[in-house]
């Protein structure tokens, strides 16, 4: 397989990828902050954007590992991220701040809570 083919099918799993993840990431937000999340999402994917190619030249200057460690080191650090949210399959989520704060009550009383 060439490298042409290979960055040609890299690049379209890329657009893909960045497609869907706007698409999932604002079924994940309440609907009184999706704005909010969707617009920190973009900021956070245009920075990765700008530091790709700067990423790219730090191989004529740095080790060829650098750009490998630095990308490794913030996917770790996303996946852990990821790793520590809770799982909200068959529960009800709130979808307000007025919902947010009646979970808080609920969960500092240490009583059974609608949302739980």
């Amino acid at each position: 397989v060439s490298t042409q083919s290979t960055g040609l099918i890299g690049s379209m799993g890329v657009s893909a990828a960045f497609g869907v993840i706007y698409l999932f990431t604002s079924e994940l937000a309440p609907t009184s902050h999706r704005g909010m999340v969707l617009s920190l999402s973009s900021s956070s994917a245009r920075i990765g954007s700008f530091i790709g190619p700067y990423m790219s030249l730090m191989y004529n200057v740095a080790d060829r590992r650098v750009p490998l460690v630095v990308f490794a080191v913030l996917t770790a650090l996303c996946g852990l991220a990821v790793w520590f949210q809770r799982d909200t399959t068959g529960r009800r989520i709130p979808e307000t701040p007025k919902d947010v704060d009646c979970y808080a009550k609920t969960k500092n009383e240490n009583s059974q809570s609608t949302f739980a």
